[in-house]
């Protein structure tokens, strides 16, 4: 009897062990990726696009986080996860414009606690001298790129006549080391061109 008791011990401190270990395993996996857009739809029946600003407005203003590499291979993974997505680059009539943006640290100057919370930046893409102008006011839950932590990457679409941003994807803490290889960034925009619905062919 006192074996039979302790066999059914063991078996359930392994079963409750199983539990908690597949606990674990899913909260690790939480998934920090969101969107919010301007209507339901919005990207609907739209199948090109071009970038919003293919080349820097001003000259760039490099820091100590910027990595030219991470901007080369920012512009490939997205192109080619939006390809998978159905969607055609275009330099004639796009019918919509993509940018892309990273949170980075606050330089000294500009690192005041009336201006930043504890952990977040500015803007990547400013540092490597690109200066947004689209507006955001259809966009509910819109939030500056200085308003995000460190290290989220942003993607942007925007209507490109009438400059009106339309859908934000983000993931937060995804660009960690700003000198990060192609496989990992790859994998940080798919997790949010995966959110972004497929393009609709005519």
């Amino acid at each position: 009897m006192k074996s039979f008791k302790n066999q059914l011990s063991s078996a359930l401190y392994l079963f409750l062990c199983a539990i908690l270990l597949s606990s674990c395993v899913a909260t690790s996996g939480i998934d920090h990726t969101n969107t919010i857009s301007s209507s339901e739809g919005v990207l609907a029946k739209k199948t090109t696009y071009a970038w919003y600003q293919p080349t820097p407005a001003t000259q760039p203003a490099y820091g100590t986080d910027f990595d030219a590499s991470l901007h080369k291979h920012l512009l490939k993974a997205i192109e080619e996860e939006l390809e998978r997505k159905g969607y055609t680059k275009t330099t004639v009539n796009p019918d919509m414009l993509v940018a892309y943006d990273v949170s980075v640290s606050v330089p000294d100057a500009m690192d005041k606690p009336e201006l930043y919370g504890p952990g977040f930046g500015y803007s990547y893409a400013y540092m490597s001298g690109y200066r947004y102008k689209y507006s955001n006011a259809e966009l509910p839950g819109y939030r500056a790129v200085d308003l995000f932590k460190q290290g989220t990457l942003i993607l942007d679409v925007i209507d490109p006549k009438t400059k009106q941003l339309l859908w934000r994807g983000w993931t937060e803490g995804a660009i960690k080391d700003f000198g990060a290889g192609y496989g990992t960034v790859k994998s940080q925009v798919q997790r949010i061109v995966n959110r972004m619905p497929a393009s609709v062919q005519p």
